[in-house]
């Protein structure tokens, strides 16, 4: 290894936080001006903020609950814990929900808002997809419709939360005081529509709905599946209206036949 690249080892192994720096200090200026442990130190903190800064705008209302000394805190603590080890800085941060689930557990929806957050985020980069629409159905025969399957436009996720989160991500980012941290203990849908992301609660009927379908279930089988708690008139009623509502939010993206 030339001693360039030794140089630039060693020096990515410092700012990283992989080892100490005193190997690079004698290709350092030392003056009495500006020490080279000063000089060297510059780097290693600026890359720090970097990726707080970076943290930050990923998890704004996060931030915000936190407030800056907790925030700033936790940030350091996941950068030492989960370094940056992708080729783009738009993946870090991924594990930040899990890393406040370990290390914040006295407040339990911080770990729930960064995983609600970051899954805006996914909604918002996934990749674009052709949209259904009613009118691309209106052809399907009345005897095809039991047999027909739907494939989701890859932004649609649902995410369990256990907190009131929603309403307190409302409340952050209107600037209002949060209300009070209650248990919930229900659903939220997430997906991208007008190139933003969308999200809203999922009663557990239409929960139940969704995931027969998004696990490759038929319309068919959606009726029968309501039958179980409905008559089967109302049943069929219910699974076309269910259908309505995901395809003018334009949850999906085909149709396919068995």
């Amino acid at each position: 290894m030339s001693q360039l690249a030794q140089l630039q080892s060693l020096f990515q192994a410092y700012v990283v936080g992989e080892q100490a720096g005193d190997g690079l200090l004698p290709a350092i200026i030392n003056d009495q001006k500006v020490g080279a442990k000063v000089r060297l130190g510059v780097y290693h903190n600026a890359y720090r903020l970097r990726l707080i800064e970076v943290l930050s705008n990923t998890y704004p209302t996060l931030h915000t609950l936190l407030g800056d000394s907790l925030f700033n805190k936790s940030a350091r603590s996941y950068i030492d814990t989960y370094p940056s080890s992708k080729p783009s800085i738009r993946w870090f941060g991924d594990q930040l929900s899990v890393h406040l689930g370990l290390t914040l557990p006295q407040h339990p929806i911080a770990a729930e808002l960064a995983a609600f957050e970051w899954a805006l985020g996914l909604a918002f980069d996934a990749e674009d997809t052709p949209i259904l629409s009613l009118s691309d159905l209106a052809t399907t025969p009345l005897d095809k419709w039991g047999d027909l399957k739907f494939r989701f436009q890859p932004s649609v996720q649902i995410l369990h939360l256990q907190w009131n989160v929603l309403s307190v991500w409302h409340a952050l980012n209107k600037n209002e005081a949060p209300p009070p941290i209650t248990e919930i203990n229900g659903e939220c849908l997430i997906w991208r529509q007008y190139l933003d992301a969308q999200f809203r609660s999922l009663e557990p009927d239409e929960h139940q709905a969704l995931q027969l379908l998004m696990a490759g279930a038929s319309f068919g089988d959606l009726c029968e599946h309501l039958q179980q708690s409905m008559p089967e008139d109302e049943a069929s009623m219910t699974a076309a209206n269910l259908l309505v509502t995901w395809l003018n939010e334009e949850l999906i993206s085909a149709s396919y036949a068995i």
